[in-house]
């Protein structure tokens, strides 16, 4: 049977995929006609399917699919979800109905639908004049976190304490990149350090059926909201990690979810888990994770969802391991990355599997407040308290510069990541 990946900038690379979908032999890679970065790779996924491309009509795009043949579509970021939802449904491909789909890409739909269910756990407004921030501030107590309605990676999102501020930023946004915005209750995280005070569970539906694949740690963020790295398994008490799997299956419930892999976030409180956000695709770097960590390949498991296969039996870590990855996060202030030193220093190393480095020198760095990985160290730990070990022994030998507004700035990983857990700190005491 043909399967359709609706490709992007998202949770897997093209290499990854064309690994990971080296047993299928039909496989279509469909990408947006106006997405320059999936172009770029269409000679790559050209050597193993075929190309097709989606002009974002629905009657045109299921047309396409079906002269394909294509009898599963496998998304692997938000975007490819609303592409494929349309077709999907014109075809009767298992996928997301375009009222779940809505929810899991547009975050004031998704908060609306999980409060209904009683599962939301945040209080949020919807602004799309400042007026509407007026409001929020009116009805909900600051701080609030400030967020785009659709949008990823923590592009564009803001913890506010003051209400001029948040007015402000408001305006700045609506006017400029964001069509529309979702003000939330910021949800103070409980004490967790050295991890952070949030996880992820990660989860294959069909039908009425949801399984959990695993629940993944986290290191702290990086200010304001940029992830640096993830482990497995989750430091978690089990009476913690099976309230964590309960709230992620009601939150899917909520939504109606009903096919695919996803990715639930979920804030660790002293008030008891609470919900992030719902993705319907895998979250970022966990193809990596999972077959190191639980010998688990999900893109096969999206791919033998997407096509009604039988999905593989359920997976543990081994006991006394943990596996981990972690992500240089450049400085805030930061605007091009002009120089990394020591990448050839890491490996062979030992509690080092790999290392990646994603972004050149050369480039330019966005000033959306977006996650920026520009490496990804994947090592291997006796426990999940030993990561911290690990990577102050190597850390240290890997230098970056780069060109900001008060001209180079030059710092080794480690003071990198020092900094940004001191503002990390700074930050949780003034949200208190």
């Amino acid at each position: 049977m043909t399967l359709a990946v609706v490709f992007e900038q998202a949770a897997a690379t093209a290499g990854e995929l064309l690994t990971s979908l080296e047993p299928y032999r039909d496989v279509v890679f469909a990408l947006a006609e106006d997405d320059p970065y999936a172009r770029r790779f269409e000679p790559l996924l050209s050597t193993a399917g075929t190309i097709l491309t989606l002009c974002g009509d629905t009657a045109t795009d299921a047309g396409r699919l079906r002269a394909a043949g294509v009898r599963g579509i496998m998304p692997i970021g938000d975007r490819g979800v609303a592409l494929a939802t349309g077709p999907a449904a014109e075809l009767g491909l298992p996928f997301h109905s375009p009222r779940t789909a809505g929810a899991l890409t547009d975050k004031h739909t998704q908060r609306t639908l999980l409060d209904r269910a009683g599962v939301g756990g945040a209080g949020h407004r919807l602004l799309r004049t400042p007026a509407d921030w007026d409001a929020a501030v009116r009805a909900l107590s600051l701080p609030l976190v400030v967020k785009p309605s659709r949008g990823r990676g923590s592009r564009n999102t803001r913890l506010v304490r003051d209400a001029e501020e948040g007015r402000a930023l408001v305006t700045r946004l609506l006017d400029g990149p964001e069509a529309a915005l979702v003000a939330e209750e910021y949800l103070a995280g409980a004490r967790t350090r050295p991890f952070g005070d949030y996880v992820s569970v990660e989860s294959v539906c069909r039908g009425s059926s949801v399984r959990h694949l695993g629940v993944t740690g986290k290191l702290p963020l990086a200010p304001p909201f940029r992830e640096t790295g993830q482990f497995l398994p989750a430091a978690l008490p089990d009476g913690t990690l099976r309230e964590v799997e309960e709230l992620a299956e009601a939150a899917l419930r909520a939504l109606d979810v009903r096919h695919g892999v996803t990715h639930t976030e979920i804030k660790l409180t002293d008030r008891g888990p609470r919900i992030i956000e719902v993705n319907g695709r895998l979250g970022g770097n966990l193809v990596d994770l999972y077959r190191r960590g639980h010998g688990l390949d999900l893109l096969q498991v999206a791919a033998r969802a997407a096509l009604g296969e039988p999905l593989p039996p359920p997976e543990r870590p081994a006991a006394g391991r943990t596996v981990f990855q972690y992500y240089s996060q450049p400085p805030l202030d930061a605007r091009r990355l002009t120089r990394v030193e020591g990448v050839r220093a890491f490996l062979p190393r030992d509690r080092i599997d790999s290392y990646s480095q994603f972004v050149r020198p050369g480039s330019e760095l966005p000033d959306d407040l977006r996650s920026v990985f520009l490496d990804r160290i994947a090592g291997t730990a006796d426990s999940p308290h030993e990561v911290d070990a690990v990577l102050a022994a190597c850390l240290p030998e890997l230098e970056f510069a780069f060109a900001g507004p008060d001209g180079e700035t030059v710092v080794d990983a480690a003071t990198l990541r020092q900094l940004n857990s001191r503002a990390a700190r700074d930050a949780e005491g003034c949200a208190q």
